[in-house]
C-alpha cells in the first residue's frame, strides 16, 4: 500500500476499528461485501474463503496497475472522499457491475480506503436501486452489518438526488432530475456540508 493512505486511519479510535470487519457481508443483498483497502493487500484467505470474483474499488489511486489483483474482475472508480465528488455520476455503472456478478453467481468486494463513506454510498445505491428502498433504508440495512458505514454529507445528497432518479419513471424524466442537480449543485467547504446535512436530516424526520 502507499505510505500515502496510512494517513486516512491514522485518527480511527480503538472503538472504530472494532466495529470494522475485513469483509462484511450486507445483510439480505447475497455475497455482497464491503470493506477497506487493508483487506485487498492482507486477507487474500478470506477473499478465497468468501469465493470474491469481483471488486469495485472507490479510491484516488489505481490499486490494479502492478497486476497484483488480475485474478478479480474489477471496476475502478478514481475519487477522493470529499462531498464536492460527483459519485452519482458512476451510480449506473456500479449498479450494473454489482447485480451482474450476483446474478452470475460472483461474489462482490467493495472498497474505499476505511469502507465507511465511498463504499457505503456505493453500496446503499445499489441497494436502492435493486430493492427500490429510500437512502435511509439502505444505509440502515448497510450499517447491520458494517456500523461504521456513513457516507459524507455531498454522497448522502447524491443518494436523494439518486432515489428522486429512481422513482422518475422513465430515463428522460431522471436524466433532468440529474441534469438538474449537476447544473445548480452546492460547492462548499467541509463545514458547509455539514450545516446542509444538520438541514437534510431536519427535514427527513418531518
Amino acid at each position: 500500500m502507499p505510505l500515502a493512505r496510512f494517513h486516512d486511519f491514522a485518527h480511527l479510535t480503538p472503538s472504530i476499528w472494532n466495529r470494522m470487519g475485513w469483509l462484511d457481508q450486507v445483510p439480505r443483498a447475497g455475497e455482497l461485501y464491503i470493506g477497506g483497502l487493508h483487506a485487498l493487500y492482507q486477507k487474500a484467505d478470506l477473499f478465497k474463503e468468501k469465493k470474491i470474483t469481483h471488486i469495485v474499488s472507490v479510491i484516488d489511486f489505481d490499486v490494479y496497475t502492478t497486476g497484483t489483483f488480475k485474478q478479480y474482475k474489477s471496476l475502478f472508480i478514481d475519487l477522493v472522499d470529499d462531498p464536492n465528488e460527483n459519485l452519482l455520476e458512476h451510480f449506473a455503472r456500479t449498479n450494473a457491475f454489482i447485480g451482474d456478478a450476483l446474478t452470475g453467481g460472483g461474489a462482490v468486494f467493495v472498497h474505499c480506503a476505511m469502507g465507511k463513506s465511498r463504499s457505503a454510498t456505493i453500496v446503499c445505491a445499489y441497494l436502492m436501486w435493486k430493492y427500490n428502498i429510500t437512502p435511509e433504508k439502505a444505509l440502515a440495512q448497510l450499517c447491520e452489518g458494517r456500523p461504521v458505514c456513513g457516507p459524507n454529507p455531498g454522497f448522502m445528497e447524491q443518494l436523494d438526488v439518486f432515489y428522486e432518479m429512481l422513482q422518475a419513471g422513465d430515463k428522460p424524466k431522471a436524466d433532468q432530475i440529474y441534469r438538474k442537480w449537476l447544473e445548480g449543485r452546492f460547492i462548499g467547504t467541509y463545514t458547509d456540508w455539514e450545516k446542509r446535512e444538520q438541514i437534510r436530516k431536519a427535514k427527513a424526520k418531518l
